[in-house]
């Protein structure tokens, strides 16, 4: 049906589609501006924290003040065993100086090839031999080429230069290590010796030297006085390493030791030589009351690195602390005879050498034109207030930190106990010395001890009374004052250039002064607080350019009033002593 037809019945009319609509052109773009979004708080956030204190690092303490301290004990005693041919024993027997002869060495389940000799001088005739052990040239033991075992059989207590060494060490003086051994010599047991770290390029190593090539020396034949010149008997330097170089540094070093004007010495000897060294040995002499140095043939060692000299000791079995072997057990807990060296040893100041010199000048075949021996380096030391200043100070540590009981003798108990053991039926020793050397040891450090402190005391309260005033090497004279409070007479005394050629008569005539060497003063009266003025061409001195000059009482060889070392100086310049000692001007 039509929908038309329900409707008005006519047609709907025609539908018109409306007119298209025409769009505007849209205007130009423009961005609608920026909109801040609403704010949004933030997260939370812990507060900043800060960080930790961090403690600054701890000062660091200047070394002369860091405490000397005992090294650690070794807790056993290896053992070591030497297999030396038959024939080479018995060339040994014949001549104790026979040359290094193959052998075998045994360590720790090890064999080694080796080199052995005899060792020392008068110890090479005792009963119990010492031994140098050398290895092939690749080869290392414990990173050492040689090994010095040492029987010290002259010491009954065997603990002397082991403790010598350890508190060498315990002051951090460069020298050698000491370690308790056993030996067997073809299967048969030797007992309890010393093995001695060498003086060589593994003890460089071993010792923390910065140049691990440095030239080492040893001191001459019965020398080790530090002087430019020697007697006949005394042996030259020798060298150990670097040998093909020239010596041209040991000669300056000895210059700079003996010819530095007194005022620059302590610092000459600052820039030259290990100089805490040297007085830390001073005062090992003194404490251990270290004798025979002359023999000891100790070493000097120049490290390029630091430009420096070290002086390293060397036979310290010759310490007075020692009990001599041929004297009686008995007689340990009461002789002090050895326990009053007076200080400082093997110094123009140590009374003891006179007591050498008047044994020594008559041994003429092994010492023909013997002098008095002492370094003059140690002397040069006591002479000058500021390092004997600074000497007295390490001896004072050393008194206060290492030599006392309390310090000692837990360390000698664990010594001996340590080595008692092996000692008790060992060969070439009395056990009843050993056994006693125990007790004597700890006597010896409070004796000792005591006694040097009472010689420093008595050395520091000192005022001498002759001294040099003034000295002119180049006019020719020298003033010599009286401090005292009474008239002086120069009469009989003995004014000389050479310090061992100092008596006005001897039976021993190369220590009787004669001219142009000195000259035996004439009657010269010096008023108190006055002085003289003393001319050598008058005397018949004849002065070098540098040197040295002493006035002596010419009746003891140690037996000096006054003394200088003198170096050049420039045209116009003189020695004056002011207050604090000498001084250029």
């Amino acid at each position: 049906m039509w929908l038309w037809a329900c409707g008005s019945g006519a047609p709907p009319a025609p539908i018109t589609q409306p007119p298209p609509i025409e769009q505007p052109s849209p205007p130009d773009t423009v961005d609608p501006p920026p909109v801040d979004p609403p704010p949004v708080d933030p997260p939370p956030v812990d507060p900043p924290v800060d960080p930790p204190p961090v403690d600054p690092p701890p000062p660091v303490t200047p070394e002369v003040q860091r405490p000397f301290v005992m090294p650690t004990l070794q807790a056993s005693v290896p053992e070591y065993e030497l297999l030396i041919p038959e024939e080479a024993m018995k060339k040994f027997e014949a001549d104790v100086w026979t040359p290094e002869q193959d052998a075998v060495f045994k360590a720790g389940g090890k064999s080694y090839a080796v080199k052995v000799r005899l060792r020392g001088a008068s110890a090479r005739y005792f009963v119990k031999k010492s031994w140098n052990v050398s290895f092939d040239k690749d080869v290392r033991f414990e990173g050492r080429t040689s090994l010095n075992l040492v029987a010290e059989f002259a010491d009954a207590t065997l603990l002397a230069e082991k403790m010598a060494f350890d508190l060498m060490a315990a002051m951090r003086v460069p020298a050698s290590k000491a370690t308790f051994v056993r030996l067997k010599l073809n299967g048969h047991n030797e007992g309890v010796f010393l093995d001695i770290e060498q003086v060589n390029k593994a003890f460089l190593k071993a010792h923390a030297f910065a140049d691990d090539d440095a030239t080492i020396y040893r001191c001459g034949w019965k020398d080790c006085e530090l002087k430019t010149w020697k007697v006949p008997y005394q042996g030259d330097w020798t060298k150990k390493t670097n040998e093909q170089q020239p010596d041209d540094g040991l000669f300056a070093v000895l210059d700079v030791i003996n010819y530095t004007p007194e005022p620059e010495f302590p610092a000459a000897l600052e820039k030259h030589l290990q100089l805490e060294h040297y007085l830390r040995s001073m005062v090992l002499d003194a404490l251990m009351s270290n004798n025979f140095v002359e023999d000891s043939e100790s070493y000097f060692i120049y490290d390029r690195a630091v430009a420096k000299w070290s002086y390293v000791p060397w036979d310290l079995n010759n310490v007075d602390a020692r009990w001599w072997y041929l004297n009686p057990a008995e007689a340990m807990s009461t002789s002090s005879n050895n326990m009053r060296h007076p200080l400082f040893n093997f110094t123009l100041t140590d009374a003891w050498t006179e007591r050498m010199y008047l044994q020594r000048k008559t041994e003429t075949l092994s010492y023909p034109g013997y002098l008095p021996v002492f370094s003059n380096l140690g002397t040069r030391v006591l002479a000058n207030p500021e390092l004997r200043e600074r000497l007295g100070a390490r001896l004072d540590k050393a008194l206060d930190e290492l030599f006392t009981p309390e310090v000692m003798n837990p360390y000698i108990d664990a010594m001996h106990a340590l080595i008692n053991p092996y000692m008790n039926g060992a060969p070439y020793i009395d056990y009843a010395q050993f056994k006693a050397g125990r007790d004597y040891m700890k006597r010896y450090v409070k004796e000792r001890r005591a006694f040097v402190e009472k010689d420093w005391a008595r050395m520091q309260a000192q005022r001498p009374t002759l001294v040099f005033e003034a000295f002119d090497p180049v006019a020719g004279w020298v003033d010599v004052g009286n401090r005292g409070t009474a008239p002086l007479s120069l009469q009989g005394m003995v004014l000389t250039t050479n310090l061992r050629v100092s008596l006005a008569q001897s039976d021993h005539a190369p220590t009787q002064v004669k001219a142009p060497m000195g000259a035996v003063l004439p009657n010269v009266t010096v008023p108190p607080g006055g002085k003289v003025r003393l001319k050598t061409s008058e005397l018949g001195i004849q002065l070098a350019p540098r040197g040295e000059l002493g006035l002596f009482d010419g009746k003891s060889v140690v037996g000096v009033k006054d003394f200088l070392f003198y170096g050049a100086l420039r045209s116009g310049q003189q020695y004056e002593r002011g207050d604090k000692g000498w001084e250029v001007r």
